[in-house]
C-alpha cells in the first residue's frame, strides 16, 4: 500500500510547484498594484460611506392602474 502513496505524493508535489511557478508573477503583480492603490487612495471619509438616502425605494413608485396583481 505504501508504494501507492509515492506516485501520488510526487504528482501532488509537482502540481503544487507548477502552480506556484506559473502564478507567482501574477501574485507579485497583484500585490504591487494593491500596495500602489493603498498609497494613492485618499483617507476614508465615514460620512461619504453612508448609504444615499435619496435613492428611491419600492414604496416611492406608483403602481400601474392597469395592473391586475396586487
Amino acid at each position: 500500500m505504501s508504494r501507492n502513496f509515492f506516485p501520488a505524493l510526487c504528482a501532488i508535489g509537482v502540481g503544487v510547484f507548477t502552480g506556484y511557478y506559473t502564478f507567482q508573477p501574477t501574485f507579485q503583480q497583484l500585490q504591487y498594484q494593491k500596495e500602489q492603490a493603498q498609497k494613492t487612495s485618499p483617507p476614508s471619509d465615514p460620512a461619504a460611506l453612508k448609504q444615499d438616502t435619496k435613492t428611491p425605494v419600492k414604496g416611492d413608485f406608483q403602481q400601474d392602474p392597469k395592473s391586475t396583481t396586487q
